[in-house]
């Protein structure tokens, strides 16, 4: 009774303790690494060199974090509620030290291999009733063992149900086991051929990974850590997009009506616009006869570079609601932080975790989406934030957003193009996107007169006070007919001369609607696309 009473305080003071999301993350970085070094101790990588690269690094790093939030949805789910778990978990993650531990002792300081799981069906199910089977080392497997024990027993200090706690026990195997055995999975699923390594070498080199990833790191002259780098990639791929399914349930579960207030302050219409650009770069690597999506695995990828771009921008939201309140309690009250639902910590703290996404994923996607990554996240930050906040220079303001806009379409073209190279993206086409979205954008200041006014920045519209919106309407319809001219596709004509009149008008209007605006942007991409196709199809039959 009184070691149960102990643990129930050591608990209670965990719980207790305020811990930042930037904390949080420091903390789980720190015992992560430390792991690291263990690991690379204990079971030295198949090639012989020391896994200390960034592809190999970001693997493990996402790797933990995903069983981590999967751990901590599970229990969550058997405890019926526990907004400290998070807290619990990081305490708790220490550990992860002693699989490498007590590999290094029982060999001797040899080590032994820590690996996933690489077999076929059968002996997979030998493994699930074995205990992980004899693939995974016996310092992991008492490490995986202490997990679920662990586990069990804060279910049970909780709920008092054998049951429950029974249930929560065997959901965490399954769970611990999926993420081991995700090799094998896929090998499965895929119906493979030869061995899981062979069969996984394969479908890597013909994806875009080997693209992406492994033409930069050819310098190592092995085969072997070729694989390995691939490796990483596609595991970071699939870790990343669980970590975003966990983390979105763990905030659904804890936090919903934060959460809701996020997703509707996340601004819809400009995700789908940056998602949009994203989509029509990949179409221009592939309308030049360079683009390549070979199999699944290429629409993993592309996948987990949407949601890098969606953490991209919500940092980008986070960090200028965070610099705008004075103009957003004029023009915007119903922001999070202006609405009262957020307060301005909650969202400063909350960057952190989208800053996170967003670098990750990235990086996961390829090295030039990563690049173009930093581009974006750096424009939209020196737009918004002191000490610069260049949002205040017209016209500058504007060719930041536009820099942002071309960033977005080369990470979806030199995702899919087999050529790294940055010849084989236009000048022509990327000047255009500058110029037309730093013409277009400016529409953007028209929501925000008055409390841009109040704050003395000087965007057009409060610059040119009645005129403004005129002179705004107009650089935004002049955008539309300068398409054509960088595209040299001057039958966009047909449809640019009617988009920028009605667009013109829109921003003219004294019930100025954003959303008209965002309509005609897709409207433009929509019909400009199918004018395109038919075109195509047409001259088939010429």
């Amino acid at each position: 009774m009184y070691n149960y009473s102990v643990i129930k305080k050591i608990i209670s003071s965990i719980e207790n303790q305020p811990i930042s999301v930037s904390q949080w993350l420091v903390g789980f970085t720190g015992i992560v690494f430390i792991r690291f070094m263990l690991e690379t101790l204990s079971s030295p990588s198949f090639s012989g060199f020391i896994p200390s690269d960034a592809p190999t690094l970001i693997h493990y790093f996402i790797s933990f974090l995903t069983i981590l939030l999967g751990l901590i949805c599970i229990v969550r789910y058997f405890v019926k509620g526990n907004g400290n778990l998070a807290k619990i978990a990081l305490f708790g993650l220490p550990i992860i030290w002693l699989g490498p531990i007590i590999d290094l002792i029982l060999s001797y300081g040899k080590g032994y291999p820590i690996t996933y799981i690489f077999d076929g069906s059968r002996k997979l199910l030998l493994d699930f009733i074995s205990f992980f089977g004899p693939q995974v080392s016996i310092g992991l497997r008492i490490e995986l063992l202490v997990i679920i024990f662990s586990i069990g027993l804060y279910v049970w200090s909780i709920r008092k149900n054998k049951i429950n706690t029974i249930l929560a026990v065997l959901s965490s195997y399954i769970f611990l086991f999926f993420i081991f055995s995700l090799p094998s999975i896929i090998y499965i699923l895929n119906h493979g051929y030869g061995n899981v390594m062979q069969f996984l070498s394969a479908i890597i080199s013909e994806s875009n990974i080997a693209y992406n990833t492994i033409d930069a790191t050819l310098f190592y002259g092995s085969s072997v850590r070729a694989f390995e780098l691939g490796f990483d990639k596609l595991l970071s791929q699939i870790s990343f997009i669980l970590s975003f399914i966990f983390i979105s349930i763990w905030f659904w579960q804890t936090k919903k009506e934060k959460l809701f207030s996020i997703i509707k302050n996340s601004r819809p219409e400009r995700v789908a616009l940056y998602l949009t650009l994203l989509a029509l770069g990949m179409g221009y690597s592939f309308m030049i006869g360079n683009g390549k999506i070979n199999s699944w695995i290429d629409w993993l990828g592309i996948i987990t570079l949407a949601l890098s771009w969606y953490g991209a921008w919500m940092f980008a939201v986070h960090t200028n609601d965070v610099a705008d309140i004075a103009i957003d309690e004029v023009s915007n009250p119903n922001r999070p932080i202006t609405g009262k639902v957020l307060a301005e910590q909650d969202m400063s703290q909350g960057a952190y975790i989208w800053l996170l996404i967003s670098f990750v994923g990235a990086w996961s996607a390829g090295y030039y989406p990563f690049f173009m990554n930093l581009v974006f996240t750096a424009a939209y930050y020196i737009y918004s934030v002191p000490p610069l906040r260049l949002k205040r220079i017209p016209v500058l303001s504007s060719f930041l957003i536009s820099v942002a806009c071309l960033s977005t379409v080369m990470a979806g073209f030199f995702f899919l193009s087999a050529d790294k190279t940055f010849r084989i993206f236009s000048p022509l086409v990327a000047i255009g996107i500058l110029v037309i979205f730093t013409l277009a954008t400016n529409i953007r200041d028209i929501k925000d007169i008055d409390g841009d006014r109040k704050e003395g920045i000087k965007t057009l519209p409060v610059i040119f006070g009645k005129n403004g919106k005129k002179l705004v309407g107009m650089f935004f319809a002049v955008s539309f007919l300068l398409t054509p001219i960088f595209f040299s596709f001057y039958t966009l004509y047909i449809v640019a001369i009617p988009i920028a009149i009605i667009g013109y008008k829109s921003a003219i209007k004294d019930s100025y609607d954003e959303k008209i605006i965002f309509r005609l942007y897709f409207a433009f991409v929509a019909l400009s696309v199918i004018l395109i196709g038919s075109l195509s199809w047409l001259a088939n039959f010429i």
